[in-house]
């Protein structure tokens, strides 16, 4: 039997001549396309990424490192992980800390963490303004002065309250559960 007539005789599918080379580049060249991609996702690469304030040293993203602790991107470095009265969470970074700062700790509801969180950050080496952006408007609270990010931020929903040049950062839904007393600072002016 020939080729011709053995093709005839076979049911599998065939693919079209060339398609396994073409395959085996596209293999080839999948860990390069994959790591150009990584480097477009790193914090400092957004778009824009300065314009609601958080320029860190170097060009890096501030607002973006200060989210990624938030979120739990850098909970492997903690040292210390912990749960506390009221169904939260606790990590504390004293060494390899995410960005400048002494000591970062965070609070967090586990179920709703991206949503329910508080950071407070000692021997920040920035400033409220730096970390709310320019168009930040002031409010006062019970403990302390703070900033409310411009609606256009990336930290929008949060309030940043500077106690003694320490910072505590902290979400309208965290308020909401655990300290509502820091409500009144998300009111509408």
């Amino acid at each position: 039997m020939n080729a011709v007539a053995s093709s005839l005789h076979d049911s599998r599918p065939h693919a079209p001549h060339g398609v396994g080379r073409t395959v085996a580049l596209m293999l080839r060249l999948l860990p390069a396309l994959l790591a150009l991609t990584l480097v477009g996702c790193r914090p400092g690469a957004q778009a824009g990424s300065g314009a609601a304030g958080g320029q860190g040293a170097g060009g890096e993203d501030l607002v973006a490192r200060v989210l990624f602790t938030a979120t739990g991107s850098f909970d492997a470095q903690s040292q210390d992980k912990a749960r506390v009265p009221g169904g939260l969470r606790r990590a504390a970074w004293r060494e390899k800390v995410p960005f400048d700062a002494q000591q970062v700790t965070i609070q967090y509801d586990s179920d709703a963490r991206p949503m329910t969180w508080m950071l407070e950050i000692q021997g920040p080496g920035f400033t409220a303004r730096d970390l709310a952006g320019p168009d930040a408007r002031a409010v006062q609270t019970d403990q302390g002065p703070g900033l409310r990010p411009a609606a256009g931020s990336r930290l929008r929903d949060t309030v940043i309250i500077t106690r003694s040049g320490d910072l505590k950062v902290l979400t309208r839904s965290y308020a909401t559960q655990v300290e509502p007393a820091l409500l009144g600072a998300f009111a509408k002016p």
